[in-house]
């Protein structure tokens, strides 16, 4: 595990980032919450392993350089040491860790120390320790800025179809007392929308194929209510 990432992300990866940075700033305002609210530095900082600089850099569009991938390692592993604590508070020590994830307490002090390369297999026994993804300690910059800034947007998104489908159940309530709301009243089209969002892409054409059918005999029975009615 010698190689080392390139000193630059990617230039396809930075626009990726802002704008998904930017869909979850949409997102936060309609939830009343402003950019530093959904888009703090140091929460993105604890979720994917990054410096905080690096990360505001990326944010804004620029690239930061990418440290060599041992570099890499022993940052985000200094940090899971420091912040993944036991339940009094303390850190877990060599011994503890290296009981708990297989590996030697001799090769867990050289890791943390920088004196060991680390091969794959460390990387994902430490992993499953600390209870981070796999690639959390290799991965480059953006691409884990890129998995945290995703966990965020698919959680505003929820949050954001859970409001959208309260909001729609109320309003129908009050606007046709004693009539069982129909799909867009009791989910809303934003509603509907925001849960087509979080599904791969082959659910999303399969929703939307159902929505057309669906709209189609709503508008058939709207149609012959109405012929009854004028009858």
């Amino acid at each position: 595990m010698t190689e080392a990432f390139s000193t630059a992300p990617e230039p396809a990866a930075l626009p990726q980032l802002t704008a998904a940075a930017e869909r979850i700033v949409r997102l936060g305002a309609r939830l009343g919450r402003s950019r530093d609210e959904v888009l703090r530095a140091e929460a993105l900082g604890g979720a994917c392993g990054v410096p905080l600089d690096v990360i505001r850099a990326l944010l804004q569009g620029r690239a930061a350089g990418e440290p060599d991938i041992h570099e890499r390692f022993r940052q985000r592993l200094d940090l899971l040491h420091e912040t993944h604590r036991k339940d009094d508070g303390r850190k877990f020590s060599h011994g503890e860790i290296a009981r708990q994830s297989g590996i030697s307490r001799q090769q867990v002090q050289a890791l943390l120390c920088g004196d060991r390369r680390p091969t794959m297999d460390h990387c994902a026994r430490l992993e499953r320790f600390f209870n981070r993804p796999a690639g959390f300690l290799q991965s480059e910059d953006a691409e884990a800025l890129g998995c945290a800034l995703a966990g965020i947007e698919k959680a505003l998104l929820r949050e954001c179809q859970e409001h959208s489908e309260r909001d729609a159940l109320a309003a129908a309530a009050s606007a046709a007392a004693g009539r069982r709301p129909n799909l867009y009243e009791r989910h809303g089209v934003d509603g509907i929308a925001l849960r087509a969002a979080l599904l791969p892409d082959r659910g999303r054409t399969k929703l939307l194929e159902w929505l057309d059918t669906y709209m189609e005999e709503e508008a058939a029975e709207q149609r012959s209510g109405s012929a009854g009615e004028r009858s």
